[in-house]
């Protein structure tokens, strides 16, 4: 049996990029109905997003896109906060899809520099998450849909989607857009979620995958296959051998789906992102268990092509 290396992460992923922020503006704050609501701004270095309470004049959900989109389009400033649009960038139009906000930039979009793109990209996601009923925000560019530098899409973003950003240590975080294993609605097989996620460098991708993988699926007709309260005790990668370590949540509370689909939604997501060819997975630091009724988990996994859903 191998002993897994423990690696006690104790560094968080802080939903959006915040670092910073600043409540001034204190008459804006609701009163009624115990809502509170934010506009974001930049400050003048543009290395970080700041944000000033506001009242929307109506709380409807299209009346708070049709403010926010005409506010953000205003380029509005607040003190020594700067517009979080640039001169060149412009919402063209919101599309409500379901609980997804289709948002459509000009082209002036794609001029921004890296820095200034995230933080206008977190503003805008931050404030219209705020909207009741979206959960998420999808950016598009004209009619094609916002990719990152490798030409991969970025997809729906929510509040996971983002970390902490200070202009100071910047340079501490990485992006990355990666592949993510969930299931169909029949549970027996897996299909592909990209998602694009900014993280600290210091955190393993290994890690930030199965942790994503954890929040569960962002894209409709994909369901979970992790129990939502399990925890990934350890992970690390040798010899191309990836080992990871899960509270025993995993097992206790596992889905009613096939076993054979939780293993591999596992395996396939971390493969397809980092240098091994296995996964060994275990309980508590214990390898040498079965997981459901039919699985030992003394066992190194490969990739499994046969378990993923064709596309369409």
């Amino acid at each position: 049996m191998k002993k897994l290396l423990i690696l006690l992460l104790s560094v968080a992923l802080i939903a959006g990029v915040l670092g910073g922020c600043a409540d001034t503006g204190q008459s804006g704050l609701k009163d009624s109905g115990g809502n509170q609501y934010y506009f974001y701004y930049t400050n003048q270095e543009e290395t970080k997003l700041q944000r000033e309470s506001y009242v929307p004049e109506k709380e409807s959900p299209q009346d708070m896109i049709d403010e926010l989109e005409q506010k953000l389009n205003d380029r509005e400033t607040s003190g020594d906060y700067q517009a979080l649009f640039p001169k060149e960038v412009q919402i063209q139009s919101c599309v409500l899809d379901d609980t997804s906000l289709l948002v459509y930039f000009n082209s002036g979009y794609t001029s921004m520099g890296s820095t200034r793109e995230i933080l206008v990209r977190a503003g805008v996601v931050r404030s219209f998450l705020q909207v009741p009923g979206i959960s998420g925000v999808k950016f598009y560019v004209g009619n094609t849909e916002l990719t990152d530098s490798k030409g991969n899409p970025i997809g729906t973003m929510d509040n996971s989607s983002f970390v902490e950003l200070r202009g100071d240590d910047r340079d501490a975080y990485r992006y990355d857009t990666f592949t993510l294993y969930f299931t169909d609605s029949t549970g027996e097989k897996l299909v592909e979620e990209e998602r694009s996620v900014y993280y600290k460098r210091s955190l393993p991708r290994e890690r930030v995958i199965l942790e994503q993988l954890i929040k569960g699926p962002m894209e409709k007709g994909h369901y979970p296959t992790l129990p939502e309260n399990t925890e990934v005790m350890s992970v690390t990668t040798s010899d191309r051998v990836c080992y990871v370590n899960f509270s025993q949540a995993f097992s206790d509370a596992a889905l009613d789906i096939p076993e054979k689909t939780i293993i591999y939604s596992v395996v396939n997501s971390v493969l397809a992102a980092v240098d091994a060819d296995k996964v060994q997975i275990s309980l508590n630091g214990q390898d040498d268990v079965s997981f459901g009724e039919n699985t030992s988990l003394y066992n190194f996994f490969g990739w499994n092509t046969d378990l993923i859903q064709d596309k369409e």
